[in-house]
């Protein structure tokens, strides 16, 4: 474990540092960036950057945690990743407006984009 916790918690911060561009870039272009649910709330440029680090990290170590305990841990990996990422995209659309969920969307690519591969490379092909 400790061996996938350097590489997460460097890409995590590497796409961190990333989205807080791609936040700035975002209220440039749309404007403010709002959650309505649960409560309406305009987003600060620091909780892109927490959470894409902090949820990065955490959610690292979690799925490789299950990924090294089947036989082909890199490919659990890659597939719970991307699939989970894929799926995380719905939900901004029900608790935000349209041009928030987009960017939020960008942000989620981002984060896969630098952590899935860091991660994966860590990972053995087969147990």
């Amino acid at each position: 474990m400790q061996k996938i916790a350097k590489p997460a918690a460097i890409a995590a911060l590497m796409a961190a540092v990333v989205n807080t561009i791609v936040f700035y870039i975002a209220t440039a272009v749309s404007g403010d960036l709002v959650v309505l649910m649960p409560a309406e709330e305009t987003l600060t440029v620091y909780q892109p950057f927490i959470f894409t680090a902090m949820l990065g990290i955490i959610g690292s170590l979690i799925v490789s945690f299950i990924a090294q305990r089947t036989a082909t841990p890199r490919r659990t990996w890659v597939l719970s990743t991307v699939i989970a990422v894929t799926l995380y995209g719905l939900p901004p659309f029900l608790s935000a407006g349209i041009t928030t969920a987009i960017w939020f969307n960008v942000m989620h690519a981002v984060a896969a984009l630098f952590i899935i591969p860091a991660i994966a490379k860590e990972l053995p092909e087969h147990k």
